[in-house]
C-alpha cells in the first residue's frame, strides 16, 4: 500500500496539483485511503459469500468504536492487521453463523466481557501518545459505545434474539481478548 501511495502522490506532485511540501501528507493520506478501502471490501466480500451482510454490519458498529477509543493490541504490519481483522470478522460470523448458545448465556457472556473491559481500561499503544485529556475522551466514549450496546442487549434480551445477542458477546470477547494482550505486551514496553 506504502508504495501504491508513493506513485499516486508522486503522479499528483508531477501534474502540478500538490507541492513539495505537502508530499508526506498526501502519501500518508492515500495510504490510509487504501488500506481502509481494501479491508472494507475484503469485509464485505466475506459477508457477502457468507450471507451475512446484515450480520457483519453490526459486527462494525460495535467493534470499531470500541477498538478505536479502548485500543488494545496493534500488529505491527498492515498485512498483519488485515489478516488478523479477517480472521475476527470469518470467525464471528461463522460461529454465529453454526453455533447457537442459550440466550442467556449469550447475554451473561456479554456482561462478564464488558465488565472485565471496564476492569482494564483504555490501552495505549507505545506508538501513539495520548495525553490525559484524549484518554478521558476516549473513555467517554467507549462508555458511551457500550450503553449503546447495553441498551442493545436488552432488546435482544427483550425480542428474544439469540443470534445477535450471541454476536454481541462474540464482539466483546474479542474487545476483551485484544485489550489484555495489548495491555500485557505494552506494560513490558
Amino acid at each position: 500500500m506504502e508504495h501504491l501511495a508513493k506513485k499516486l502522490t508522486n503522479y499528483i506532485l508531477k501534474k502540478g496539483i500538490i507541492t513539495e511540501e505537502l508530499v508526506e501528507i498526501y502519501q500518508y493520506g492515500f495510504q490510509c485511503f487504501l488500506e481502509l478501502s481494501v479491508s472494507t471490501i475484503c469485509s464485505i466480500i466475506i459477508a457477502l459469500f457468507l450471507g451475512m451482510l446484515p450480520e457483519c454490519l453490526f459486527f462494525f458498529l460495535l467493534f470499531i468504536p470500541m477498538r478505536s477509543y479502548g485500543g488494545g493490541l496493534h500488529m505491527k504490519t498492515y498485512f498483519a492487521c488485515f489478516i488478523g481483522s479477517c480472521f475476527i470478522l470469518t470467525s464471528s460470523l461463522l460461529t454465529v453463523k453454526y453455533l447457537t448458545i442459550p440466550l442467556y448465556i449469550a447475554f451473561t457472556l456479554y456482561i462478564f466481557t464488558t465488565i472485565l473491559i471496564l476492569f482494564i481500561g483504555p490501552v495505549d499503544h507505545p506508538n501513539r501518545e495520548v495525553d490525559v485529556q484524549d484518554n478521558r475522551t476516549f473513555i467517554k466514549r467507549t462508555h458511551f459505545t457500550m450503553l449503546i450496546s447495553f441498551l442493545l442487549a436488552l432488546f435482544f434480551i427483550f425480542t428474544q434474539n439469540t443470534k445477535y445477542m450471541f454476536l454481541q458477546a462474540i464482539v466483546f470477547t474479542f474487545i476483551f481478548t485484544t485489550s489484555l494482550i495489548g495491555r500485557l505486551i505494552y506494560k513490558q514496553s
